[in-house]
């Protein structure tokens, strides 16, 4: 009888290190870098994996502190199995984050249906299978879940009007302009407002649609576009904002923004059809959110100039930073979308401030 038990617990023994060996890598979904007040607890219910888990794939005792600027590999929970709309093979220069855009899926999810790192090192001639994903027209699995600014925090934005303008020392944050008012142009005095702002620092792009950008288009947003399940027209129009959140990055290959604000308003050419307005919008956020490890991406309007340009499209979950009302609101107002608002402007009259809601 006793002999029968150790034989029994050896084969319970061998049959567990057989499957260990053989277990799948961990899905990631993507990676996290700690922040003051974090712990690894909270980090991963926000993530829905256990902590223990959380602490293994990272290699960290769970017991001990946590240490601010660590990033984090986050493992995907566990999924139904998706159904695949293809498979591509990986040429050079690819990155995984383009594939994604071309295919429609986030980087997340390109990288867990792979079984890879999405920061990893992505091979010549490896194959990826492709997931068919059933989600809203734009995808924003990758929106970061924290307010990145202090409640009651004043800030300030300049841009290229602010030019010749003393930037103040006081406010504890900076939104500062890259464009020169209109897409696919540059703030001449960006590199010294940025240098001069107050961390945190972040930046916002103009944003619009016309005919007249039509030959900006790149020839990834070409086909990107093209692969949209719309219509010529739209297929375009989510073309041009591709463009222009791609222009955008390439500015901003020199810098580490905290947040990417994509302004949205009348002061810019917008077509007097609205669903036009709405597939620009849509590329100028599938391009920023394709990026790895992108910095918080949200989106500056009003209620009044949201409705002019994208009627009653709120199919969106970024945080959003609002302009000017007429007549201002105590506190913090109301937002135009179906995201959080994380930011209110204001003018003292000489510079816009900016409260942190």
């Amino acid at each position: 009888m006793h002999r029968r038990i150790v034989i029994g617990l050896l084969l319970v023994a061998v049959a567990s290190s057989a499957g260990h060996a053989a277990a799948a890598p961990p899905r990631w979904t993507g990676r996290y870098t700690v922040r003051a007040g974090d712990s690894l607890g909270e980090i991963a219910q926000r993530y829905a994996v256990s902590l223990q888990t959380l602490a293994r794939v990272n290699r960290l005792d769970w017991h001990a502190p946590l240490l601010i600027g660590v990033v984090l590999r986050v493992p995907a929970k566990d999924a139904p199995a998706p159904a695949w709309a293809g498979a591509y093979v990986v040429r050079p220069g690819d990155t995984l984050s383009g594939i994604a855009l071309r295919f429609h899926v986030s980087l997340s999810q390109l990288a867990a249906a792979n079984s890879i790192d999405p920061a990893g090192l992505l091979l010549s001639g490896s194959r990826l299978r492709v997931p068919r994903i059933a989600v809203t027209p734009i995808d924003l699995a990758h929106i970061v879940e924290n307010n990145v600014y202090s409640r009651g925090a004043i800030g300030y934005d300049v841009s290229y009007p602010n030019c010749a303008v003393a930037v103040p020392a006081s406010p504890v944050f900076a939104v500062i302009g890259l464009n020169g008012g209109r897409p696919f142009t540059t703030n001449p005095c960006f590199a010294s407002e940025w240098a001069a702002a107050r961390k945190p620092r972040g930046v916002y792009i103009n944003t619009a649609y016309g005919p007249a950008l039509f030959h900006q288009i790149t020839p990834a947003c070409d086909a990107a576009g093209s692969d949209r399940p719309l219509g010529p027209a739209l297929q375009r129009a989510y073309a041009v904002g591709c463009s222009e959140a791609a222009a955008a990055l390439k500015l901003l290959a020199p810098v580490s923004p905290l947040a990417i604000w994509v302004d949205i308003e009348p002061a810019n050419t917008w077509s007097s059809r609205r669903g036009l307005n709405v597939a620009t919008i849509e590329g100028i956020l599938d391009r920023l959110l394709a990026q790895a490890g992108h910095p918080m991406i949200g989106v500056y309007s009003d209620a009044s100039f949201w409705h002019r340009i994208v009627g009653d499209w709120r199919s969106l979950s970024v945080p959003e930073w609002i302009a000017p009302a007429a007549v201002d609101p105590p506190g913090c107002p109301l937002g135009f979308a179906a995201g959080p608002v994380w930011l209110n402007q204001s003018s003292n009259g000489e510079l816009d401030l900016d409260t942190a809601c």
